[in-house]
């Protein structure tokens, strides 16, 4: 971790809170900040899965106070939320598993491919698999829970751009409008991430004190991130999908390059 040897103690939480806000705030909105802070904090000189372990742990603070205000504002529906928690979460122990093991190398490469995916998906419409129904499913058939296990896998283990797959997945599957989708994707993200962080931290692979820096920053962003969502149109959360969907890609050609 040569690079971040170079920064003081104090350097070191600046960066890490700042970079809280910033993740908290994005996925309060949109979803996809993986795509942003694991990059930097690689760049800073962790090892991949160790910044893989850091930003789960990191992020629970943000997530939950994003969770806590849509819920307050009558965005979350608990239904919903209660009959995808535990596919969500068996997928999210099982790649949990793999992410804590594999080698730093694999990992890196994995990355690269897997933005490729999360390029498409965040640029796709909501009818290439047909439409969403009109009203949400009273609870999630065989298919449902399969794929939201697999979603969950993901999480688990990789992470990089969840929140694109997550607001797809929700949005086909209950044809919610995009505020209460990204209310149940915060809902899901913080129960898996929290299971994920645990197995991270057990491992070995988060540096604490970095983590925390980076929870404090998440309570001021997820905070942020829903009041924005709250009082902006839905427009404005279109909009910060595609951004961070033309971040996704700037940084896969910069990888390639």
């Amino acid at each position: 971790m040569e690079n971040l040897i170079q920064l003081s103690t104090i350097q070191n939480a600046v960066i890490f809170f700042i970079l809280g806000v910033i993740v908290a705030f994005i996925n309060g909105i949109a979803g996809g900040a993986s795509s942003l802070s694991l990059p930097i904090m690689i760049l800073l000189g962790l090892p991949p899965t160790v910044a893989n372990g850091t930003n789960r742990f990191g992020m629970i603070v943000g997530i939950f106070s994003s969770v806590f205000n849509m819920r307050r504002y009558g965005y979350l529906r608990m239904d919903i939320a209660k009959a995808l928690l535990p596919p969500t979460l068996l997928g999210g122990a099982a790649g949990t598993l793999i992410a804590v093991v594999i080698d730093d190398s694999h990992f890196q490469m994995l990355l690269a491919i897997v933005m490729v995916g999360v390029a498409i998906m965040s640029s796709m419409g909501t009818d290439p698999f047909g439409k969403a129904p009109e009203k949400p499913p009273k609870r999630p058939g065989v298919k449902a829970f399969l794929g939201f296990t697999a979603v969950g896998f993901y999480g688990g283990f990789l992470q990089v751009g969840m929140g694109f797959i997550q607001i797809f997945s929700l949005r086909k599957y209950s044809g919610l409008d995009l505020k209460q989708v990204n209310a149940l994707k915060s809902f899901l993200s913080f129960w898996f991430i929290l299971i994920s962080s645990l197995g991270f931290f057990v491992a070995g692979k988060v540096i604490l004190e970095l983590a925390m820096s980076m929870a404090l920053g998440g309570v001021i962003g997820g905070w942020l991130g829903s009041k924005f969502q709250h009082k902006h149109d839905l427009i404005w959360i279109k909009r910060a999908i595609q951004l961070a969907s033309i971040g996704l890609a700037g940084k896969l050609i910069y990888d390639l390059f």
